[in-house]
């Protein structure tokens, strides 16, 4: 009897550890390392994880600031070849196993590459009573679009106002300005189809 009594608060106490289970840790050293065309993230492997999610946003901060950009992967790297160029990007990683999802990893962070490595970074001054911009070589480009605004914005609310010739990577505007005022400009490159690619220059803003 009293066996009997034992043995079944032992398996009383098995049953809740068994329905008590804790999700992993989480992970821990991740990095994140831009290349020519993707940014590469890499993270020490948690025990017990079965795969892991990575988060991804434009500002620093905590998984609030982030949405998911890929769910269940078992290996501890990945490529993100979704990046623009030109964008800072913040990631954390959360571990999964059947019991739930770690807390947030560290958070890592990396500014895109063009295709042609380093920023496609745009440049340009007054001169005279003309503005100049200049630019880093893309690979595959053969021309680019030039885009001026009033204020600043993403280059899809600003005017396209020239296509320029590859493998020229200068332009000179002649429009007429107004004293005083900030025009800002960015670039994009177009493929042999007519399509812009993903890459998106630096905004820089001139005031004239």
């Amino acid at each position: 009897m009293v066996r009997n009594i034992v043995l079944t608060v032992a398996a009383l106490a098995l049953m809740v550890v068994g329905g008590c289970g804790v999700g992993p840790g989480a992970p821990t050293g991740l990095t994140a390392t831009p290349t020519s065309s993707s940014i590469t993230l890499s993270w020490t492997a948690v025990t017990g994880a079965t795969s892991y999610n990575v988060w991804r946003g434009t500002v620093s901060g905590g998984l609030s600031t982030k949405s998911v950009l890929v769910k269940d992967i078992t290996a501890t790297t990945y490529s993100d070849t979704t990046a623009l160029a030109g964008t800072t990007y913040y990631y954390q990683v959360t571990a999964v196993n059947s019991d739930g999802a770690s807390n947030a990893s560290n958070e890592a962070s990396a500014t895109a590459q063009s295709s042609a490595g380093g920023l496609f970074d745009l440049k340009g001054a007054k001169n005279g009573s003309q503005i100049t911009l200049i630019w880093n070589t893309v690979s595959g480009a053969v021309s680019y679009n030039v885009y001026r605004g009033t204020t600043t914005s993403t280059f899809s609310s600003k005017q396209k106002i020239a296509n320029v010739v590859a493998p020229a990577t200068l332009f000179t505007d002649t429009f007429a300005f107004i004293s005083g005022t900030t025009y800002f400009y960015q670039v994009t490159a177009v493929n042999s189809d007519g399509t812009e690619q993903s890459q998106v220059s630096n905004e820089v803003p001139i005031t004239f």
